[in-house]
């Protein structure tokens, strides 16, 4: 069995709200940046690499009061979010032990995929697939089909951990098996009986 490892709330955390109380800004603002760029269409275009952090801010600016630097520092925010989740990471180390193949298919940012990529862990993956990267995105199936074949990946000995439903639904319906993953200890014991470690 191969696993296929979703990087945000799976690897890394991927937590909006943290995020946003982070900024420090007014009640107003962080409305706004909730619903205007974390919530907005913007940000899946980042994920799939059809815009740019630059263009996105921008925006942000002519439509909001923040200033520049306050837009661009939501970018640096988000990037500072993502730490490690320390049990995922012991898992990919044990998999690794055990010589289990690991590859990623993950929809981020191409900047937030190159700002993980300087960690030790990366070395672990056998291969990497970013959204932005490809210009396709989760849960289209295309993306699906793109990692199956880009990494000659047979779907009956894949095993896909991802945070979101409907990528887990796409997942399954071209054969992958897949665990809808949740930061839970019985979850982690759910992937470590799928590879029949202890």
């Amino acid at each position: 069995m191969i696993a296929l490892w979703d990087l945000g709330n799976v690897v890394v955390r991927w937590e909006p709200e943290e995020i946003l109380q982070k900024l420090n800004y007014t009640a107003e603002q962080t409305d706004y940046v909730r619903s205007e760029l974390l919530g907005h269409p913007d940000w899946l275009a980042l994920d799939r690499g059809t815009t740019t952090e630059a263009v996105v801010a921008e925006r942000l600016v002519d439509e909001s009061g923040l200033s520049m630097d306050q837009a661009l520092r939501c970018f640096d925010v988000v990037r500072e979010s993502l730490t490690d989740l320390p049990q995922s990471i012991e898992l990919l180390h044990q998999m690794k032990r055990a010589g289990i193949s690991q590859y990623v298919l993950s929809n981020m940012s191409a900047v937030n995929a190159d700002y993980l990529r300087r960690r030790d862990y990366f070395g672990l993956f056998d291969g990497v697939m970013i959204s932005a990267e490809e210009k396709l995105i989760k849960p289209e199936v295309d993306i699906f089909k793109t990692v199956l074949e880009r990494f000659q990946l047979d779907p009956a000995e894949t095993f896909f951990i991802d945070d979101s439903k409907p990528n887990i639904d796409v997942a399954q319906s071209l054969g992958i098996n897949a665990l809808h993953f949740h930061r839970s200890d019985a979850c982690y014991q759910s992937v470590r009986d799928a590879f029949k470690l202890s």
